[in-house]
């Protein structure tokens, strides 16, 4: 009786032993910004800058997805809405916003299969409204 007990709870066993290796698997989604100005722009998010240095792309969030397919920006819980800021003389001057996030500016790659990316490219031209 122990032998048949034992048979028909191994399986079981075996499956929630590698339950934890699958925790944080799913497929990412991150978000760039690719700052091309001249200027050092400042990404404002829970109520801290980060610096974003002139002429870089810097990551500034991700999301993982169960399914094979990609989180659109306006989707994902990561981000809420984009504020960044130049720096003038001591203060911080807003120069761009997506409040809500817009899909449409958003370039969107898939460099490696399942791996997916979306940027958004900060031009002086995007900045000065053009």
């Amino acid at each position: 009786m122990k032998r048949v007990l034992l048979i028909l709870l191994a399986p079981l066993l075996m499956a929630t032993q590698c339950e934890d290796d699958f925790v944080d698997s799913g497929f990412e989604t991150t978000y760039l910004i690719q700052n091309d100005t001249n200027d050092d722009l400042f990404l404002l998010e829970n109520g801290r800058f980060t610096t974003i240095v002139a002429r870089t792309l810097v990551p500034i969030a991700s999301d993982l997805n169960p399914d094979t397919e990609p989180i659109r920006p306006s989707q994902t819980v990561a981000l809420t809405h984009i504020k960044l800021y130049r720096s003038q003389g001591g203060d911080f001057i807003l120069v761009y916003q997506q409040d809500p996030i817009n899909d449409k500016s958003w370039d969107f790659e898939e460099p490696e299969s399942n791996r997916f990316e979306y940027t958004l490219t900060i031009t002086d031209t995007v900045i000065d409204g053009g």
